[in-house]
């Protein structure tokens, strides 16, 4: 008999409270770091089973794609509390079975190849480590409610951070469980450290790597930028929180955590304004996670399953809606400029108005299909993304709720009563949505849900902005219009030509029939000696059809290609010369702002 999810979770909690004197003892030690690797050794206390059952997650949290972390894991071995060696076998990808373990205090050590930096996982070198618990630590489900305590053996120059309760020692640290375990990363290395309060919380700033950085400005905003989550949620679910910062050669992204995140960035992308703000909403974004995902989360994601998908069709609510509101946040705190924001509409307006899966796929649909999303050509022409599309349809629904209730209400009160009324262990689902927005509004939802959810979005910007005084447009104001050649082909220069990246549908290279890794070698029977396609075709008008060589699979071959125009200048948005005092109060309840009466 298979149990239900909410059964299990019941037997979970029950398992945390009978096991609330045990505890797990972890050491992580980082014996060999100039090669990437490390020791550890996990002590479990007596096991009630004939046999046990040990496993390393296949995904870590944050990240929906199955990672398949257990290929690190060599010279695995088990011991009883008498030092003598257990049978074992290994029986999946990322578990192993030891045997005759009942009433036998276990230790499993085993060696782990860290060096996945850029995705956030497990990363040691000879100046710092960074442990995210789930990729280093392996659990039973015996094991899992109960304390963890983890011992950091690391040189002694390095410092040890995590937003974990410190031990009897600087590099250890306490979890209440597996699950806080894992959703509490580890950085001990050569790093700066800075702290700071706000509201009687403490913050901690860890950065490891050089760059060009300023810590003061980014503690200074960071202080500015935390302080605003009062007007989203009423409360906070943390003492303690750390940012953590790479300053790297490379990787980037970052990953929310319970009482933590891991921003990371190239050493170079800090100090110019552009790369500055990328930097300040990305900490917006994981911070808004602590609450949004952190706190409450649809059902498909209560408890974590950490050896397969767990799947949920509200992923763009978890995601989308964290880039939405992580605005909230740069805004109320004037960390974001008005023009800035234009910018960054735009951007997505543009995005969205290029993306030929909006068509095809429902957000609700990319949400469940995360674990298997494509990227590229495919997903660009045939999905919609979590994040993008879900920041519009939370954009969209925010005004939708700030129009029905007069300004009175909005999409931050919808998240203030997900997080009064669904934190952990609980969890939400679209019924539960449409509950909170009924409650918020006093209006049924279904249908706009239907059509804007389930159904394939479809946005009217020029409508939407204009609740807020806004304007979308080309070029500058009263100017002639700027046009240029548009294919719907992006390309990328190699030896022999242009080789097609991405071939937007429907557009005019898309119904001529141009596909992938096409190489283009001359117009007209020219060679194309451009390295992009824009310098050629700028000697042509949108009346002319032209002939494109190229090879495919070697082969020879040519196609027409009919011409059109679009403007040449990006896509602005920009305020209204003639807003009225209606939409300007709009605007303002809508970012916290006063209304940009300067449009320049």
């Amino acid at each position: 008999m298979v149990l239900c999810k909410s059964l299990l979770f019941t037997l979970l909690l029950y398992l945390i409270a009978f096991s609330a004197n045990a505890e797990v003892n972890v050491t992580i030690n980082i014996d060999n770091p100039e090669h990437h690797l490390a020791t550890v050794q996990v002590q479990f206390k007596a096991s009630e089973t004939k046999d046990t059952l040990v496993y390393l997650p296949t995904w870590r949290t944050g990240r929906y794609e199955i990672l398949n972390l257990a290929n690190g894991i060599r010279k695995f071995s088990a011991q009883d509390e008498q030092g003598n060696a257990l049978l074992w076998e290994k029986v999946s990808k990322d578990s192993w079975r030891i045997n005759n373990t009942q009433h036998k205090k276990l230790t499993v050590t085993y060696q782990v190849y860290a060096n996945q930096l850029g995705k956030r996982t497990r990363h040691i070198d000879d100046s710092h480590a960074f442990i995210d618990n789930s990729t280093v630590v392996m659990y039973s489900e015996e094991s899992r409610p109960q304390k963890h305590i983890v011992q950091m053996v690391v040189p002694k120059a390095w410092r040890s951070v995590s937003g974990l309760d410190f031990g009897d020692n600087h590099h250890q640290f306490i979890a209440s469980n597996y699950d806080v375990l894992v959703d509490s990363p580890i950085e001990s290395g050569i790093n700066q450290f800075f702290e700071f309060e706000v509201d009687n919380r403490q913050y901690e700033l860890v950065i490891w790597g050089e760059g060009n950085y300023d810590t003061q400005k980014m503690l200074q905003d960071l202080t500015v930028m935390v302080e605003q989550s009062k007007s989203i949620w009423q409360g906070y679910p943390f003492k303690r929180y750390v940012f953590m910062v790479h300053a790297t050669s490379g990787a980037r992204g970052a990953t929310e955590h319970v009482n933590s995140t891991i921003i990371q960035r190239s050493r170079y992308k800090f100090s110019a304004r552009k790369d500055y703000i990328g930097f300040i909403s990305t900490a917006a974004h994981e911070f808004v996670h602590t609450w949004n995902v952190k706190q409450y989360r649809p059902e498909g994601l209560v408890p974590y399953d950490y050896q397969q998908e767990n799947y949920d069709n509200l992923l763009w609510l978890a995601e989308g809606s964290t880039s939405y509101l992580q605005y909230q946040l740069l805004l109320r705190g004037k960390l974001l400029t008005s023009k800035e924001f234009f910018e960054d509409l735009a951007k997505r307006i543009t995005k969205h108005q290029h993306k030929p899966g909006r068509n095809s796929q429902s957000i609700a649909q990319a949400g469940f299909d995360a674990w298997i999303n494509e990227s590229g050509d495919y997903g660009n022409n045939h999905s919609v993304n979590i994040y993008a599309e879900g920041y519009l349809a939370s954009w969209l629904l925010d005004f939708d709720i700030l129009s029905r209730t007069n300004l009175a209400k909005s999409y931050r009160n919808v998240h203030n009563q997900l997080y009064q009324q669904f934190k952990i262990p609980k969890s939400y689902n679209e019924n539960d949505i449409l509950a909170i927005l009924n409650q918020v509004t006093g209006e049924n939802y279904q249908p706009w849900w239907q059509q804007n959810i389930t159904g394939l979005l479809a946005i009217d910007f020029d409508a939407l902005l204009a609740k807020a005084g806004l304007q979308m447009s080309y070029g500058k104001a009263g100017a002639k219009l700027k046009t240029q050649i548009w294919t719907g082909l992006k390309t990328e220069q190699v030896n022999s030509g242009l080789k097609v990246t991405h071939v937007e549908k429907h557009s005019p290279a898309w119904d001529a029939g141009f596909t992938l890794d096409d190489i283009i070698i001359a117009i007209d029977g020219l060679r194309l000696v451009d390295k992009d396609l824009t310098t050629r075709l700028a000697d042509f008008n949108d009346e002319n059809t032209v002939d494109i060589s190229f090879f495919r699979r070697d082969v020879l071959a040519s196609k027409s290609l009919a011409l059109v125009k679009r403007p040449k200048d990006k896509l602005k948005v920009t305020p209204l010369e003639n807003a009225n005092e209606q939409q300007k109060a709009f605007f303002t309840q809508w970012t916290g702002l006063e209304f940009p009466e300067d449009k320049k």
